[in-house]
């Protein structure tokens, strides 16, 4: 904007993502205020225009200007697109019913965690990481669950069989209960509310509450329609720059180069959107391009701390390091002898070494790499 900063809200509410609402929230140990990228009091004094409320409607790149929802319009000479994504609903019977639910805003979960307790029945549509602290948070919530999954192993689509295995065993350890190769289609209610999922095979399981999670699309519509180029997301390049050289996109919406696997790829985590941004503010203020991060994520359930570095793209063979029995463990997936990603159970070594280890793109040793009695800064040496 010119002059200025303006940051505009595309909902009225608080967004955040992963384990800070599945957990933290849902378990009363996090509120609105914790959650606040910053303080409202620190946008006036930094010269930033907040806009809680107003969403950007139309772009008109030809004359620099975004027409806002409530009709008003400003001037640019540099915008940032960061709308972030939604989650996929479900296009079936009963979905519009009350207590069926996404979990993408502090607004949804409030409602979830009104919702479920002793004594009641919650079913999480989707074994992904989201329905996984999902299914948590809800039995240590005191509900009974039950996590329905079309695939037939959880995290089919994220993590390796070895992982896959090894949350379901701890899960059902703690009483989450899982229906694996199933498919829903519909949801059955009682006076406007759900009251059960319906399933492919003709069985109706009951719940008081129901939570969606299987994936989100990027909400590029707005840069589509303004002609910048999309490609599941807002096409960008390592400056976080669009095709138009006035524009960026950071965050779960943009459709970025990534280096180390010689590819493009939307990711949706926090570490990205924080990268992202470094790389806009650097070009947007002629600073050097800051270095390269290798990408992570992370998911908490239980006591369990799961770290994830980089991707498993064209991996062909899989290490493991530790036992998963004592919850303590990690998997390498190789490429040849380089770490195309690692996913660390309450391992920080084995997740910061092996960060390096895919950034780096230097040889490893397997045998050495399997072995927990060398340290793994050994490992990377």
């Amino acid at each position: 904007m010119r002059g200025r900063s303006l940051w505009s809200a595309r909902s009225r509410s608080r967004r955040t993502s992963g384990p800070p609402l599945s957990k933290a929230w849902l378990k009363g140990e996090a509120d609105a205020d914790s959650l606040a990228l910053k303080p409202l009091e620190f946008y006036a004094e930094n010269g930033i225009d907040f806009r809680p409320g107003v969403r950007a409607v139309q772009l008109k790149r030809s004359d620099r200007v975004v027409v806002l929802s409530d009709g008003s319009t400003l001037n640019y000479d540099v915008l940032i697109l960061a709308t972030g994504a939604r989650a996929f609903a479900l296009p079936i019977p009963g979905a519009d019913l009350a207590g069926i639910m996404a979990l993408r805003t502090a607004a949804d979960a409030e409602q979830l965690k009104a919702a479920i307790g002793p004594g009641k029945t919650l079913a999480v549509v989707g074994g992904g990481y989201i329905g996984l602290e999902v299914a948590a948070s809800g039995r240590a919530l005191g509900a009974e669950v039950v996590v329905l999954e079309r695939e037939a192993r959880l995290l089919a689509r994220v993590a390796c069989n070895a992982l896959s295995d090894f949350f379901r065993s701890y899960h059902e350890a703690r009483g989450v209960r899982f229906e694996l190769g199933c498919s829903v289609v519909g949801f059955e209610g009682t006076d406007g509310r759900v009251s059960g999922v319906k399933l492919a095979d003709g069985r109706v399981l009951p719940c008081d509450a129901a939570v969606v999670g299987v994936g989100a699309a990027p909400n590029d519509e707005l840069a589509a329609e303004a002609g910048l180029a999309t490609a599941r997301g807002v096409v960008v390049d390592l400056d976080a720059r669009t095709s138009d050289p006035n524009i960026f996109a950071i965050g779960d919406v943009a459709h970025r180069p990534m280096p180390i696997y010689d590819r493009m790829f939307r990711m949706e985590s926090v570490p990205n959107a924080l990268e992202q941004a470094k790389q806009a503010a650097s070009a947007i203020t002629g600073r050097p391009r800051p270095a390269g991060e290798c990408p992570w994520q992370w998911s908490d359930q239980y006591d369990l701390k799961l770290q994830i570095a980089g991707y498993p793209f064209d991996a062909d063979e899989i290490v493991l390091r530790g036992d998963p029995a004592t919850a303590k463990f990690a998997v390498f997936h190789l490429k040849g002898n380089q770490l195309q990603a690692v996913e660390a159970i309450n391992a920080p070594p084995e997740f910061m070494m092996g960060k390096q280890l895919i950034l780096s793109r230097k040889a490893v040793d397997k045998a050495r790499l399997a072995d927990p009695s060398i340290s793994m800064k050994e490992v990377a040496a």
